[in-house]
């Protein structure tokens, strides 16, 4: 599916079929998207704004949560949380970064996700930790993830190693 789409990115010219990736952990998957930087993005500096990135990396998780659930899906998740570190600014000469989205732990109702917005030498130009949460639509409050979820949303989990203790 691409411009038009259910998932947020579409308005962007986002594609919503996953790119293959190097996976970072073996059994691992990551959601990768093409976004096409546009004039509207950059701010008086000649970079793209600030702002602008959080709707590139949202792009990463609505594309992440239709890649491991199915088209429609984005819908039932809202942002509880995001940390964003900004590594690189993009300059608005670029024409197409990637934003690509993994995910960290699975929860009960939430999920936590790892997104980067990267340029096409392979630079990270910001890197977020995200927390998700699904929900109940006719209540609007949090649900449980259904099984199907669980395994759907495990594909793209990301088997960290845990650092050695300082001795």
């Amino acid at each position: 599916m691409s411009g038009g789409g259910a998932f947020p990115g579409a308005a962007l010219g986002v594609e919503s079929a996953a790119v293959a990736a190097p996976a970072p952990a073996p059994a691992s998957r990551v959601a990768e998207r093409p976004i096409q930087v546009r004039w509207s993005d950059g701010d008086p500096l000649g970079h793209v704004n600030n702002a602008v990135y959080l709707t590139y990396l949202e792009s990463a998780r609505g594309g992440l949560v239709e890649d491991a659930l199915g088209a429609g899906e984005w819908s039932n998740w809202i942002l509880a949380r995001i940390e964003l570190d900004f590594l690189r600014e993009i300059p608005i000469s670029v024409r197409e970064i990637t934003v690509r989205c993994a995910v960290l732990r699975i929860g009960n109702s939430s999920v936590r996700t790892r997104d980067e917005a990267v340029l096409a030498d392979g630079t990270v130009a910001a890197r977020a930790e995200a927390v998700i949460v699904v929900r109940n639509l006719e209540t609007g409050r949090p649900r449980p993830l259904s099984e199907r979820e669980r395994a759907g949303l495990a594909r793209y989990l990301v088997v960290e190693e845990e650092p050695s203790p300082s001795v």
